[in-house]
């Protein structure tokens, strides 16, 4: 007997299927960056951080991220107006060559909704990678309210993975910020999920100066799906180190790395586009 997810997830990924015939849209084939990589680590940016430019136009922001050289977009708060449907997204992304590469939603978003509208979502979009980025002020602070955390996860991921979705967190700076019984916060989490199923979108901005990146994403190893990196600059404003990218390449498990800009230089985009040369030689090192 044919459930309704099954039903939708069937008809949602045939409907996205038939759209990515390229005669669907010939006029756009150039938009492909010729600089794209053929290897196995990819470049991709976040879409929260030019959500204004997005409201504003999102087709014409689209076809910057290509012509930029993105390979892939990760989606942050796109999911409620005044941004266009998953659907819109999906033939944005097909008619300039952009991957989704992840969707992000905040733990009150996964706790209200559940996860069958966010599936759904990933559905029409391609992608197969879904997050919690975000614990609200009351959803911090305790010990207790980390470890209710974990086990909300170990319970949801399985119904993830079942239905083909793989599950991470992104992190910001409080999960380090907050020790409990000598462990930072992040700790706890990872400690107390099932390790093959909470993956890790490792983001290494504004992080404690005691912690050591490199050992961390170590111990991370095949947990560590994504590192999210800031905005780069060859005059050193914001740094990022070779044996960073190098301990997230040897993982085996991290194909996708992001870069997250907190303030879009609108708008061309110029130290994003530094950002992607300097990212992609460091990746082909």
């Amino acid at each position: 007997m044919t459930n309704r997810r099954d039903f939708l997830k069937r008809s949602l990924l045939g409907a996205a299927a038939a759209v990515t015939l390229p005669a669907v849209f010939p006029s756009e084939a150039s938009a492909k960056p010729s600089s794209v990589s053929t290897s196995n680590f990819k470049i991709g940016h976040q879409l929260w951080n030019v959500r204004d430019m997005l409201e504003k136009d999102a087709e014409g922001t689209l076809r910057l991220m290509a012509k930029l050289g993105f390979e892939g977009i990760e989606y942050s708060g796109m999911t409620a107006p005044p941004f266009p449907s998953g659907i819109n997204y999906r033939l944005l992304q097909n008619k300039y060559n952009l991957a989704c590469c992840g969707i992000h939603h905040g733990l009150t978003e996964w706790l209200t909704k559940g996860p069958d509208p966010l599936m759904e979502y990933g559905y029409i979009l391609g992608n197969t990678d879904l997050c919690c980025h975000w614990l609200e002020d009351s959803q911090r602070g305790s010990l207790e309210n980390y470890l209710s955390h974990a086990k909300f996860f170990n319970e949801l991921m399985p119904i993830l993975k079942r239905n083909g979705f793989n599950f991470y967190y992104h992190n910001h700076n409080f999960e380090f910020n907050e020790v409990f019984n000598g462990k930072y916060a992040m700790d706890i989490m990872l400690e107390n999920t099932d390790p093959s199923l909470f993956l890790m979108e490792f983001h290494i901005s504004g992080l404690p100066a005691e912690l050591n990146l490199v050992k961390f994403i170590e111990k991370l190893g095949g947990r560590l799906l994504k590192m999210h990196i800031p905005v780069l600059d060859r005059d050193g404003k914001v740094s990022l180190s070779q044996d960073i990218i190098d301990a997230a390449k040897a993982s085996g498990s991290c194909k996708w790395f992001i870069i997250e800009q907190n303030v879009p230089d609108k708008p061309g985009c110029e130290s994003l586009a530094r950002s992607i040369d300097i990212l992609r030689e460091m990746l082909y090192k």
